[in-house]
């Protein structure tokens, strides 16, 4: 069984199930998201700054947008080889996050969200 975790303290990087609160019918729920606010917000905000990620679309007529990070099974603790939406960015409460964690990105990738945000905003 999954619960809300209205102490959790997220890490820049890494990925946890988020219970996106304007999606209520959605089947989904909770969907992975990678923590892409620092750490200091992080530690005192009650809200972290999201990247939704799914699996969905990944066929090979779809290509990646510019603004998508290829993820591969295994990565973070995902399941199956996924994609973040990086012009999708979501605050949420804390009290959003399904413990546990799932897991955490490397670094090559985090700059390689960092580089599909700036895309995203430019």
């Amino acid at each position: 069984m999954t619960k809300s975790s209205p102490l959790a303290r997220p890490y820049r990087g890494e990925i946890w199930r988020v219970d996106f609160p304007n999606r209520p019918g959605d089947p989904h729920l909770p969907r992975p998201a990678v923590v892409i606010s620092n750490d200091l917000h992080n530690q005192y905000s009650d809200a972290v700054l999201v990247v939704p990620i799914t699996d969905e679309g990944l066929h090979k007529r779809n290509r990646l947008l510019p603004t998508h990070v290829f993820l591969p099974k295994g990565m973070g603790g995902l399941t199956k080889d996924s994609r973040a939406l990086c012009e999708q960015i979501v605050s949420v409460d804390k009290s959003k996050l399904v413990s546990p964690r799932m897991g955490e990105l490397p670094s090559v990738m985090l700059t390689a969200l960092v580089t599909a945000l700036k895309k995203a905003v430019e």
